[in-house]
């Protein structure tokens, strides 16, 4: 009698063993496929929309400083910040909790903003004083206030982390920083009021929209020199290249329109109608879809980078910017 006991619970415990296991790889199985999110600002009612990008909708409304545009997520330490123009600040987001943690107050009008590969450092631009401003994020004290070109808007840091690119609208250069030192080596003269920018998936060339000359600069990040300029639409805004480095997305916010660019001939091969005023853009590589912020029509554009057709839209909160890489996750 002890021994049948005995045999059916150890069939017990290997059915929990069995159970428990199912659940756990289940688990993991959903973190690994977890899609990531995008966090949409929404000028003009001071919110984050948080958009599950499997789910294709808004799952929360995050109310933040005055005025957010610009957007940097941190996937490594879960963290997205967000500029408010108007607030003065940064607002910090968890991304486990979908909630502002910290609020980073400025002695400037903060815009473009990037993060550093390990999250240890916030690049800010600071608009109005022709400034980038470095923090810590750990502390959120200002390490750094150091000049640039007149207006700076985006940033982008190089893959190594070891550059940041600075476009500088009104004196028409983007600055070259060294981040270890945080000194400016030099500026490279582009087009009229350079403005978006975004690094090619090797990290070997930069783009750099030109807001005024309607088109954009291709920059190779070894020379730091122009090797190709690209007509685009009218009025260009924010830029993006595919996972893969073959395709180019512009927004066109004079047009409404998305330039789609072939890499590999340097040449604009069709450009796509989109609703109104299309702004930040962003790839999600994922799913392979190109992201657009429609400040006109207050919603997410959804293209698909294959096809290049359009997707349902996804409405989001008012005057929708996303300036910035506005796209992570949490694994």
């Amino acid at each position: 009698m002890w021994s049948g006991v005995w045999v059916v619970s150890v069939r017990d415990d290997k059915r929990w063993v069995r159970r428990l296991l199912g659940m756990w790889l289940s688990l993991v199985a959903h973190a690994v496929c977890a899609s990531p999110w995008a966090y949409i600002t929404n000028q003009g009612e001071h919110t984050v929309s948080v958009v599950d990008l499997a789910q294709q909708k808004v799952t929360r409304t995050i109310s933040v400083g005055k005025a957010p545009v610009g957007v940097a997520v941190d996937s490594v330490n879960h963290k997205a910040y967000i500029s408010n123009v108007e607030g003065r600040s940064v607002s910090v987001i968890d991304m486990h909790s979908q909630q502002v943690i910290q609020t980073l107050d400025l002695p400037v009008a903060p815009v473009g903003l990037t993060v550093s590969r390990s999250g240890d450092r916030l690049y800010v631009a600071d608009w109005y004083h022709d400034a980038i401003v470095i923090l810590d994020t750990a502390s959120g004290k200002v390490l750094t206030h150091m000049g640039v070109g007149k207006a700076p808007g985006g940033v982008q840091l190089s893959r190594d982390g070891t550059t940041l690119y600075v476009a500088n609208r009104d004196s028409n250069d983007v600055s070259v920083i060294d981040t270890r030192s945080a000194r400016e080596l030099h500026r490279i003269p582009v087009g009229q009021h350079p403005f978006g920018l975004n690094i090619s998936p090797d990290g070997k060339q930069l783009y750099v929209v030109n807001v005024f000359s309607n088109t954009v600069s291709v920059i190779d990040t070894v020379t730091d020199q122009v090797t190709a300029t690209i007509a685009v639409g009218d009025h260009p805004y924010c830029v993006v290249a595919d996972s893969e480095g073959k395709r180019l997305f512009v927004t066109n916010t004079g047009e409404d329109s998305i330039s789609v660019i072939d890499l590999s001939t340097q040449k604009q091969i069709q450009k796509v109608r989109v609703p109104g005023t299309p702004e930040g853009i962003a790839f999600d590589a994922q799913h392979q879809q190109v992201l657009i912020a429609s400040w006109m029509d207050n919603v997410l554009v959804v293209l698909d980078a294959r096809s290049l057709k359009l997707l349902p839209a996804i409405a989001v909160g008012a005057q929708p910017r996303a300036f910035g890489q506005f796209i992570g996750g949490t694994h």
